[in-house]
């Protein structure tokens, strides 16, 4: 078989997963077949490979994008030694290159002020409050429903619509459900000014809004742009995973454990299944009702 048809049986078996992963394979794949050609699959050898990584260091690409696309590929070949296509993969550990464990840029205390204070809109605000009091992923946070949310108030539960058709009252925690990486779900409770400010946005569209339609129709490049935008007119760098940071910063200052921190950001087992583990509800909650009480909103 040759590598394009390889690739795309590859593609075909990963249709299920979030579309900006396909997106990615498909990009790094192309981008794989271009510099080494659309040969045998079986053909590809440990210089081609080579060839591949060399090409992506003279384009300048950094560290980090050319071991992700030497993953994508691995990823390949061993989808393919499953089928029994091919015995081994061409793929070894001198091919990969030693990423930096950069730790991202977080927002300080004044920057995130400055920030709140200057959002336009109501979607905006809802969007950033969202990112910097719950650290979700951008993926996640597009892909939310308002069938998604569940509120609890006094130990019932009810959809979101009863808090869109009324108000928001004390002790009200809503609880996001999100498919984060390697589809792993987990549930988000926001509460207080976060939930309010969620709510006041879901009221502006709430007549447009089906429960099966994402709350925020917007596509991943125009969130990017979006808070990229809104940074820029701050005269701050801006990006929706630094502000994910900047809510694992906060949350961890604020006292939170670090367990904690990783259960919220989805960097462990997911919070539906936590009530058996050694994360609860009840801490994640306090982890984002901190967050939201720290920042002036």
């Amino acid at each position: 078989m040759k590598v394009s048809e390889c690739c795309d049986l590859f593609l075909s078996y990963m249709a299920d997963k979030s579309p900006n992963t396909v997106k990615n394979y498909r990009v790094d794949f192309n981008q794989f077949i271009k510099i080494v050609g659309d040969k045998n699959i079986n053909e590809i050898t440990k210089a081609d490979i080579a060839k591949f990584r060399m090409t992506l260091q003279m384009q300048n690409k950094k560290s980090s994008t050319i071991a992700r696309k030497l993953a994508s590929v691995n990823s390949l070949f061993q989808y393919l030694m499953d089928l029994e296509l091919v015995s081994s993969s061409p793929i070894t550990k001198s091919h990969r290159p030693k990423v930096s464990q950069k730790i991202p840029s977080a927002l300080s205390n004044e920057e995130v002020k400055k920030l709140i204070d200057a959002l336009d809109s109501i979607q905006d605000k809802a969007i950033v409050v969202l990112f910097l009091t719950t650290g979700l992923r951008s993926s996640e946070l597009l892909s939310i429903k308002k069938s998604n949310i569940v509120v609890e108030r006094n130990g019932q539960t009810f959809s979101i619509d009863r808090l869109i058709e009324g108000e928001v009252k004390e002790g009200d925690i809503a609880y996001i459900r999100v498919v984060g990486k390697g589809d792993k779900e987990r549930e988000v409770p926001i509460t207080g000014k976060t939930l309010e400010i969620l709510v006041q946005y879901l009221k502006s569209i709430n007549e447009f809004l089906d429960d099966n339609e994402y709350i925020f129709p917007i596509s991943y490049h125009l969130l990017w742009r979006k808070i990229k935008n809104i940074g820029k007119k701050l005269a701050i760098t801006l990006h929706p995973h630094k502000l994910r940071h900047t809510a694992a910063t906060m949350a961890l200052s604020s006292g939170a454990e670090l367990r904690v921190i990783q259960e919220l950001l989805g960097h462990a087992s997911p919070v539906t299944t936590a009530r058996y583990a050694k994360v609860g509800q009840k801490q994640l909650l306090k982890a984002t009702k901190a967050l939201s009480e720290n920042i002036d909103l």
